[in-house]
C-alpha cells in the first residue's frame, strides 16, 4: 500500500488503520508506506527508512524512535 491515508480525513484514516490491523491478526503480510512514523509505530511490526533508494535504518517502530 502506498501512502494509503495521505489525504483521507482523521476517521478515514483510523478506519483504514482498522483494515489494515485487521489484516495484520489474519496472520497477511502488509508491505506500507508512510510518512506518518505514528502509523507505522500502529501498525507495523518492522520498519525500514529509506533515503535516496536505500535502506539506511531499520527494526521496530520502537527501536527507530528511541
Amino acid at each position: 500500500l502506498d501512502e494509503p491515508t495521505t489525504g483521507l480525513d482523521p476517521q478515514s484514516r483510523r478506519q483504514l488503520w482498522d483494515v489494515v490491523s485487521d489484516m495484520k491478526a489474519e496472520g497477511r503480510t502488509v508491505l506500507l508506506t508512510t510518512h506518518y512514523m505514528d502509523e507505522a509505530e500502529r501498525l507495523c511490526d518492522r520498519v525500514a527508512i529509506i533515503d535516496r533508494g536505500k535502506v539506511i535504518a531499520q527494526g521496530t517502530p520502537r527501536e527507530l524512535i528511541t
